[in-house]
């Protein structure tokens, strides 16, 4: 913990190595753990005006995404399959489930995940508002 309170700056995150498709720009990153069963994959976390982007540092499978039409639900829980830790670690965690009942858990800074589940679900409700338009 800071002396006095003060809180350490994070490090700017660098922009996706993924070339983004015409158009889409990102609104949001931060650094963030990917969670899967016990693994825990250090990577960023983007928000574009499409999609959830997650890249991580390290592996051959680098990239996942998650379309915002895909989105069926997202919320703010603790991670079920976390393991006994500090206090506090992984005490809430982003969820997002898909349309096809994937589950798909990040874990970054508890105030950030507040911060980003109401513009992912604003992004969501968006997109199948536009799907059912279209329909």
């Amino acid at each position: 913990m800071p002396l006095f309170g003060r809180r350490k700056q994070p490090k700017p995150v660098p922009p996706p190595s993924a070339e983004l498709p015409q158009g889409e720009q990102v609104e949001r990153g931060i650094a963030a753990s990917l969670l899967q069963g016990r693994d825990v994959i250090a990577g960023t976390l983007y928000m574009t005006d499409r999609r959830l982007m997650f890249e991580a540092k390290r592996g051959e499978a680098r990239w996942l995404t998650v379309r915002y039409d895909e989105v069926k639900s997202a919320g703010l829980y603790p991670y079920a399959r976390a393991r006994m830790g500090a206090p506090g670690s992984m005490n809430q965690c982003l969820f997002i489930e898909t349309t096809k009942s994937e589950q798909v858990w990040w874990d970054f800074d508890n105030r950030d995940e507040s911060e980003w589940l109401p513009l992912v679900q604003r992004h969501a409700d968006a997109a199948r508002a536009a799907t059912a338009a279209d329909e």
